[in-house]
């Protein structure tokens, strides 16, 4: 199409020759700005390099100074070191520890000052190594266990890295004056290390009088290289510095080092000759040491000087550059401003058109999306970066081919035969489609396509837009697994659990199927939580999880909620034969220990089952009925599997209404105590009796102690009702002291819970005070089990309890697993023979045996021995036999109210321990 003409409103345009010759004067001023502009910019290179060349001598002569002070003290330190092997750690003992905390306090410096910073020379990593390595180097050293030599070798290798850093950060283009100081500088550190090592074989030559040739040798090495150094520094020093080292060659000690050098070449001299006599003693290493460093010292403060004036040449320097620095910045900046005015003219029109276009390709080039272009034939003609990124192509491998090789197969001809339609007549189509990139994997996509019209309304080209969605899938399964599953074990979690029960429900009522749920809770878990911490519970857990795992079948579940609770579901069951058989094998994955940091735990678990649909038909009942089934088996005795039984939830409402009936018994007076005497086996005198609970309730009667002790152990009433009894047992001692004359030791039983408590001891000693009873006359009885769950902390209570004058005695030893390690180092006073092994005497041969042994075992660790359960003569007879003590039991009485034994006491029924005045009974008790 031809352009339209211009209309007579239009302004004329100016000559062409105007137009030229004004856009010639306008490049010919911007052409002279520019050369204005590139001469001031090498004006400002230079000086900025001169800036930055002055700042860099600064950093040096800062870094140097750091690195010398390190130096300095390694050198002290490595002297040392050599001086303590060589004499066998008699020399410099104390001086080396000492010295060391400055060798560290400089390095501290160094560390933050040098070492921490980033694109740093290859010598700081290998510095880096050497010093982590120090405090291994040292301790090689205060052990003896490396050569003098190897030691100091290390050391010297340490300083010359530091000489390394040191070098390495030079700098370059250095003016002449300041280059010279800083050679004089280097110099004259470089000779202060030959005095170092030179103070350092001298002083284990001294230390341990060897002055072998090849010592001997290094030596003259040492002081050669040291005069070399010496004459560097002559050569390059100014001449108040050269002055300065004059003065220091001319000190006393220098005099002093000089004939201990004497000496020493003396002695190697006669050691070659094998003449061992000398008219001149050798000084102490650490005579020598001294004398030395303070020549070391005095160049060490030489250094310092040297260092300063360094310093004051590159900040005089680097003043000087940043004046000069600022004029050609002012000049640059000057032209820089005229000619980006002119500039700005001629490109304004153009940065408009340029903007745009730059606007438009960033979004193309950093677009998170994948974008695509083509022309009419559907030929590709451009792609971004993100499409390569997620495709998997390049650009020169997809340029001029056809999006089809983007076809995943997933999608039928239907599909995009719809998408071209509408495409094709609304100019545009979105939608969710499955892509293939170039190695292969399918995945998902949001794609958008455009049809670009040219001003006919051509198709000239089309542009795709792609948005992987495989990653959001990703992010969105994380989520949806960081939701149900644990995070601890990896098990799926409660609502997991609730979701495929479900599940298995709908299916199973579905399919007419059955299955089974499954309860596994690990037995006493809260004694590991409690005594090992919730880490080594953490670790049973986890192990725990892959055991049933791995015990279980494939198209099992296993679930963790929470706790040590642990759900599994068992698909396709036949029969309960099936639940039997994996039950037996999870109970079996148990028999093996867990092994916690050395420490072997023994941990057994319980398992309820209930199977659908005979024990429910939803989610919550067969939950119920599971769980019922796992008391049941703990209640058993643990270590078990239950299967549900309908006697259970009348089981489990009993114990519920006995539970609040216990909580208001010690309120309404319901408890009493009752008493069983012990009676000695030497005199059949009564020694003491044992506090019994009872219970009698207006609407059960009485119930027995087997019924409400562990309702009242696992709900945590017992602590109360403990205390109770203590207190009621304690007050009756008291009484029976004040009345009959005479004292009757009480025993009392500790619960579980009372034992583990951390206030016992305060509220044993608080009853006591309460009651007034003397401590001797209260025992404390204690079962096997409640020691051996935490045998180091029973000792400390135990102990506890006997500082207070407090009895103890283990009861129903035997029953249980009892370490006899732990066993003679529990200060226990007294050892009862549980019933079980007394009941068959004598006839029993395996009774006579353990009782035999029971009897053996506490005479020998000094403990009284007392049997429960006595009820004939000839059990009497024979434990009497075989050293027992004391006896207790039905031969010598029921257990008794107070009132009922206080009469047959009178009546004489029980002989009284030796009889001791009424008076003085009540002074002992305090009254």
């Amino acid at each position: 199409m031809s352009a339209p003409a211009p209309s007579s409103t239009d302004e004329p345009h100016p000559p062409h020759a105007q137009t030229v010759a004004r856009r010639s004067v306008y490049w010919f001023l911007v052409a002279f700005l520019v050369a204005l502009s590139i001469f001031a910019l090498r004006n400002i290179a230079e000086k900025a390099d001169g800036l930055s060349n002055a700042a860099a001598i600064r950093d040096w002569t800062r870094t140097s100074t750091t690195i010398s002070l390190v130096i300095h003290e390694l050198q002290k330190e490595r002297g040392m070191s050599s001086g303590f092997i060589a004499s066998s750690s008699r020399n410099f003992a104390e001086t080396l520890g000492f010295q060391r905390l400055s060798t560290d306090q400089s390095l501290a410096v160094l560390n933050e000052k040098l070492l921490p910073r980033e694109a740093t020379p290859p010598v700081v990593e290998r510095l880096r190594e050497k010093l982590a390595a120090l405090p291994k180097l040292r301790d090689n050293v205060s052990e003896l266990k490396l050569s003098r030599e190897f030691i100091v070798e290390r050391y010297t290798d340490l300083i010359d890295d530091l000489f390394e850093l040191q070098l390495a950060t030079f700098g370059q283009d250095i003016e002449a004056a300041v280059l010279r100081q800083q050679m004089a500088f280097v110099s004259l550190m470089q000779a202060k290390e030959m005095a170092g090592q030179e103070r350092a074989l001298l002083a284990a030559m001294l230390s341990d009088k060897n002055f072998s040739a090849g010592r001997m040798a290094a030596y003259h090495r040492i002081k050669a290289v040291e005069d070399a150094r010496v004459s560097n520094f002559l050569r390059l020093a100014h001449p108040a510095a050269t002055h300065t080292f004059q003065d220091i060659l001319t000190q006393p000690d220098a005099a002093r080092a000089d004939r201990i050098r004497l000496n020493i070449i003396a002695a190697s001299l006669r050691e070659a000759n094998g003449n061992t006599e000398s008219d001149y003693p050798l000084p102490k290493a650490e005579e020598w040491f001294s004398v030395s460093s303070s020549k070391i010292d005095a160049l060490k403060r030489l250094e310092d000087e040297l260092g300063l004036a360094v310093n004051l040449s590159a900040h005089q320097l680097e003043n000087r550059a940043s004046h000069e620095l600022m004029i050609n910045g002012l000049l640059a900046l000057l032209s820089f401003v005229l000619a980006a005015v002119l500039l700005n003219q001629i490109q304004r029109g153009r940065r408009v058109a340029e903007h745009r276009l730059s606007l438009a390709d960033a979004v193309y080039q950093n677009s998170v999306e994948s974008i695509l272009i083509t022309d009419a034939e559907l030929k590709i003609i451009d792609i971004n970066p993100a499409f390569s990124l997620v495709t998997g192509y390049e650009r020169n491998e997809i340029l001029g081919k056809h999006p089809r090789l983007l076809k995943s197969g997933r999608h039928g001809t239907d599909f995009y035969e719809r998408m071209w339609h509408h495409l094709k007549a609304s100019g545009s189509w979105k939608g969710e489609v499955w892509n293939r990139r170039k190695n292969g994997e399918i995945y998902p996509a949001l794609l958008s396509i455009v049809a670009v019209r040219n001003h006919e309304k051509q198709i000239t080209n089309y542009t795709g837009m792609i948005f992987d969605l495989s990653q959001h899938q990703k992010v969105e399964a994380l989520l949806e697994q960081l939701r149900t599953f644990d995070a601890l074990t990896g098990l799926p979690n409660r609502e997991f659990w609730l979701s495929a029960l479900d599940q298995a429900i709908a299916g199973g009522q579905r399919n007419q199927g059955c299955f089974a749920v499954l309860e596994l809770d690990l037995d006493r878990f809260k004694i590991i939580n409690d005594s090992m911490g919730h880490t080594a519970g953490d670790a049973i857990l986890i192990d725990t999880a892959e055991r049933i795992k791995n015990t279980l079948r494939k198209q099992d579940l296993v679930t963790r909620p929470g706790g040590n609770r642990f759900s599994i579901l068992l698909n396709e069951i036949t029969s309960p034969q099936d639940v039997a058989t994996i039950c037996e094998k999870l109970l079996a994955a148990f028999v093996e220990p867990f092994e916690l940091d050395g420490v072997i735990l023994h941990v057994t678990a319980s398992l309820g089952a209930a199977i659908f649909p005979s024990d429910g038909h939803d989610t919550k009942t067969l939950m119920m009925a599971a769980e019922s089934a796992l008391y049941s088996a703990k209640a058993d005795g643990r270590n078990l599997y239950k299967y549900y039984a309908r006697e259970m939830n009348e089981l489990g409402a009993q114990l519920l209404k006995l539970e609040r009936m216990l909580r208001l018994a010690l309120d309404h007076d319901e408890f009493s105590v009752v008493y069983q005497p012990q009676i000695s086996a030497g005199d059949e005198r009564l020694v003491g009796v044992e506090a019994l609970l009872r219970w009698n309730n207006p609407e059960l009667g009485q119930v027995s102690p087997v019924q409400f002790i562990p309702v009242a152990e696992e709900t945590g009433l017992i602590v109360a009702i403990g205390e109770w009894v203590m207190r009621v047992a304690c007050q009756q001692a008291l009484a029976w002291h004040k009345e009959l004359g005479f004292e009757v030791p009480v025993a009392v039983n500790l619960s579980a819970r009372q034992f583990r408590r951390s206030d016992l001891l305060a509220t044993v000693a608080q009853i006591l005070d309460e009651t007034g009873l003397p401590s001797h006359l209260l025992e404390l009885e204690i079962t096997e089990g409640l020691l051996m769950s935490d045998p180091l902390g029973a000792i400390e209570i135990m102990r506890g309890l006997h500082a207070m004058g407090v009895r103890t005695a283990l009861d129903d030893f035997g029953t249980g697993y009892s370490s006899l390690a732990y066993l003679k180092a529990f200060p226990l006073d007294r050892l009862k023979i549980d019933r079980a092994f007394v009941r068959d005497l004598p006839d029993n041969a395996s009774d006579r045996a353990i009782s035999n042994t029971v009897i053996a075992l506490g005479l020998n660790l000094d403990m009284e021995v007392l049997a429960e359960g006595v009820e004939t003569e000839a059990q009497r007879d024979f434990l009497a036999e075989s050293g027992c003590q004391v006896f207790q039991g039905y031969f010598y009485g029921k257990p008794m109210s107070a009132g009922e034994l206080s009469q047959r006491i009178g009546r004489g029924e029980f002989r009284p321990p030796i009889a001791v005045d009424r008076d003085n009974a009540l002074s002992a008790c305090g009254k």
